[in-house]
């Protein structure tokens, strides 16, 4: 039985929070080591804690910046009546802590923000003249693919302001909607996903940015890996050496996609295979679980993963809560939208 829509929206932000702090006990490790040291995601969630890179005990079960700033954008959409970069900007730094592993550059854009409010805009390009095109606007905009699953010209605007508060590079934008229109189309599907024409209305999306002039040629030539990997079902691992596993939105989100789509009837081995290619473990798996529990539902998450959430402030119960609140609202703007055609 496919899974309800109330039941697609609490898959998804529970499914990114898994990936996220599931790849979190790995971050930055290699392929090779994750695979002699684990046989599979259930060893890596029996740890109780593992050494940090400069010090100091990560607590498995904790999520990272992905999860924080993804429950921001959900709150900002649930919450706020105009949906401004600077209304973001300032939740993203009220609820900033370095704890979570925050990137250098957001880092200095949340610190610096509650000091120069009024030049918000230009914080976005404090450390990069041209912008950040790291994954970080990626990694937490499936809110926004749920809320305006059914009005993508909608969540093309909203993905673009949500990336620009700290990642205004063209190539962050794209993966951004790219990341956003995934989720919409996995909360849409009623049935089983056809492959090429999920990749056929991704590749739709960028015809926007072409429309201003925009090259997509990057993002175009990782969907048609995407297609021929799939078509001859090569598994994540031997598409990551073409695709990427770093932290660029141009390695992330592809492979993201690419790993929910190799394993699209099965959270658990898509969010598994995520982590074990090594990298940006945490972000990469945390979009393929954003996708997949949209597309699958929460019923289809391995309850003994949610079991192991470290979370005092966002337990999953509470995580359920917001995203009830929010299709609910959502329902409310197809709604309007529709009254005003």
């Amino acid at each position: 039985m496919k899974a309800t829509i109330p039941e697609k929206f609490s898959g998804s932000i529970l499914g990114g929070m898994l990936g996220d702090a599931i790849g979190a006990v790995v971050e930055g490790e290699s392929s090779g080591y994750i695979q002699k040291t684990f046989k599979n995601a259930d060893e890596i969630l029996c740890l109780e804690s593992v050494e940090e890179l400069f010090g100091g005990k990560w607590q498995v079960g904790r999520f990272t910046d992905d999860t924080q700033m993804s429950l921001c954008v959900a709150e900002w959409l649930l919450n706020e009546e105009k949906l401004d970069g600077k209304s973001l900007l300032s939740r993203f730094s009220h609820a900033y802590h370095p704890a979570r592993r925050y990137g250098p550059g957001a880092g200095m854009i949340l610190e610096a923000f509650p000091k120069h409010q009024d030049k918000w805009e230009a914080l976005a390009t404090m450390m990069f003249p041209q912008g950040s095109y790291g994954n970080g606007s990626a990694m937490r905009v499936g809110p926004v693919g749920l809320y305006f699953h059914n009005d993508l010209p909608g969540l093309r605007t909203i993905a673009r302001i949500s990336s620009t508060t700290t990642h205004s590079h063209w190539l962050a934008i794209q993966g951004a909607v790219l990341q956003a229109t995934a989720v919409a189309l996995a909360t849409r599907a009623g049935g089983e996903i056809e492959v090429e024409q999920f990749l056929k209305v991704l590749e739709l999306s960028l015809s926007h940015f072409e429309e201003s002039g925009d090259d997509t040629t990057v993002y175009k030539k990782a969907l048609k890996t995407i297609s021929q990997g799939l078509s001859v079902r090569f598994p994540p691992a031997k598409v990551a050496h073409i695709l990427g596993t770093g932290i660029k939105a141009q390695e992330a989100v592809p492979m993201a996609i690419y790993c929910f789509l190799a394993n699209k009837d099965s959270f658990e081995k898509a969010v598994e295979e995520a982590v074990f290619l090594g990298g940006d473990t945490d972000t990469i798996a945390a979009m393929t679980g954003t996708i997949s529990g949209a597309y699958l539902g929460v019923g289809q998450i391995p309850q003994k993963w949610l079991n192991r959430i470290q979370e005092d402030s966002y337990s999953p119960k509470r995580v359920c809560v917001i995203a009830d609140s929010l299709y609910k609202k959502a329902l409310k703007h197809g709604f309007k939208r529709q009254q005003s055609r």
